[in-house]
C-alpha cells in the first residue's frame, strides 16, 4: 500500500495587518479642511487689447473666451479693441489663450 505525503499546515497571515493608531470619526470631522484651489482663487477682472478689426474677429474672440474654464461674464467691444474677462481665472493664462486665437496684450493706460 502507498501512503500520500502529508501536506504541511500553512500559517494563515491576516489581510490588513492591525495598527496602533486608527483615526477615529470624531477627529476626522472635527479637522478643519485642507483649503482647495477653488477657494483660493477669487474672481478677477483681466482687460486686453484684442487685434479685432471686423464683426467676425469679434465672434471669435468672444467664442474662445466663453469656452474658457473659470469664465463668469466677459465683454468684447469692438470700437476700441477691448475685451474684458471676469472670473476665477489666472490672467497670463487668459492672455496667453486668447493670443492663440488673435493677437492680444494686456491693457495699459497708453492705449
Amino acid at each position: 500500500m502507498t501512503t500520500l505525503p502529508k501536506k504541511k499546515k500553512r500559517r494563515k497571515n491576516p489581510l490588513i495587518l492591525p495598527t496602533t493608531s486608527a483615526p477615529k470619526l470624531k477627529d476626522v470631522i472635527a479637522a478643519p479642511p485642507t483649503p482647495t484651489l477653488a477657494f483660493q482663487l477669487k474672481p478677477k477682472m483681466v482687460v486686453l487689447r484684442v487685434s479685432m478689426h471686423c464683426n467676425g474677429c469679434a465672434r471669435k474672440v468672444e467664442k474662445h473666451i466663453s469656452k474658457l474654464e473659470g469664465v463668469t461674464s466677459y465683454q468684447v467691444d469692438l470700437e476700441t479693441k477691448m475685451v474684458v474677462v471676469v472670473g476665477d481665472i489666472v490672467p497670463v493664462e487668459v492672455l496667453e489663450s486668447v493670443s492663440k486665437v488673435k493677437n492680444a496684450q494686456l491693457w495699459t493706460k497708453e492705449f
